[in-house]
């Protein structure tokens, strides 16, 4: 089928944009690599480790980018999954932007000793930054109201999918709903939503040895574990998206129920931690820990002459997640009809 020109403009839009954040990702990797020691003696710890850390960081700005290429590149042949990427990869932009758009709207910067900017500067630079996040989240939402056009979708559907669609136009008899010769595993289309959350699960799985990595804090409930059982923690997480990701994907039953129990944890966890008793002390020990992640801010931070609080772009991103949260348990239980029908297996005497 013939590209649309929207399609064509995302996927080259994309592409540019994916090729310059890969560009900053081995920059930043670069200098990192081969800057003299003697420049970061300063800092505390390691040179090594300080520079494997930033290496590590890189990874926020090449993961993505390398995602964003492959997508780019799939979107201009039309291949389905590209599509999806692109759905996916909206959804988080749209979560990015909102958060990050209303912490720079609503948060008050805190007043500073003279010489302090000039209030109607940092009022610019509140827009001006606002108004850039609020721009992305503008992006996510076109560009999931685009690729969930029927129109769109029909784009990159697959030949044996049109041509089962063109077979029921022209009043094929049917068996029991299906076309002769289709599969339990065809009739029972896996659903877009369903497709979305595996996504983000399995896209989720891929950042986690990042916390692994920088060693960071789990939060279980009221408390912060850190050390070797915060590791487990993190492998366990990473293991279980990984396996319900993949099996929404096969529309796996049990997969399902799983994805239900794993984000029921995941909302009762956010709620208890953010919103029970006691909870800004345990954000304030969230914020002190990147002191042990991140040793060699502390002399910047003692320095400084004003810190910005926090707690409410912490407080403003865990009610969004929770929300989030929300939205896929929707989704997973209203759609339990799809993995009914697609463990009842093929009709007898169809091909498998």
């Amino acid at each position: 089928m013939t590209r649309s020109t929207g399609v064509t403009v995302i996927s080259v839009l994309s592409l540019m944009g994916s090729l310059l954040t890969l560009a900053l990702g081995l920059l930043v990797l670069a200098v990192t690599l081969f800057a003299p020691s003697g420049h970061i003696s300063q800092f505390p710890g390691s040179p090594v480790t300080f520079k494997a850390l930033i290496a590590a960081a890189s990874l926020v700005y090449l993961l993505p980018s390398i995602w964003g290429v492959a997508t780019a590149i799939g979107l201009w042949r039309l291949k389905n999954w590209a599509r999806i990427s692109m759905i996916v990869f909206s959804v988080i932009l749209i979560f990015m932007g909102a958060v990050s758009g209303l912490v720079m709207l609503v948060m008050p910067f805190p007043s500073a000793p003279p010489p302090a900017p000039n209030p109607s500067v940092m009022a610019g630079i509140r827009i001006v930054m606002g108004g850039f996040w609020l721009t992305l989240l503008g992006i996510g939402i076109w560009w999931l109201v685009f690729f969930t056009r029927a129109k769109v979708a029909e784009q990159f559907a697959r030949p044996s999918v049109a041509y089962s669609e063109a077979l029921s136009l022209q009043e094929v008899p049917l068996i029991n709903g299906r076309v002769p010769g289709q599969t339990a595993v065809s009739a029972g289309k896996r659903p877009l939503s369903i497709t979305i959350i595996a996504w983000l699960l399995l896209a989720g799985c891929v950042f986690i040895p990042m916390a692994m990595v920088f060693r960071v804090p789990a939060a279980v409930f009221t408390s912060l574990v850190a050390g070797r059982t915060a590791f487990l923690i993190y492998l366990s997480f990473a293991v279980a998206q990984l396996c319900i990701g993949i099996g929404l994907l096969r529309l796996k039953p049990a997969a399902r129920i799983g994805a239900i129990a794993y984000l029921v944890f995941g909302f009762v966890n956010t709620a208890v931690f953010y919103f029970a008793p006691g909870g800004h002390a345990r954000l304030l020990a969230l914020l002190e820990s990147e002191h042990s992640i991140f040793p060699w801010m502390r002399p910047f931070q003692d320095q400084a002459q004003y810190q910005l609080n926090f707690t409410p772009p912490l407080i403003l991103g865990s009610i969004v997640g929770l929300v989030l949260i929300a939205v896929q348990l929707y989704f997973l239980i209203t759609r339990k009809r799809a993995f009914e029908i697609s463990s009842s297996g093929p009709l007898p005497g169809t091909p498998s």
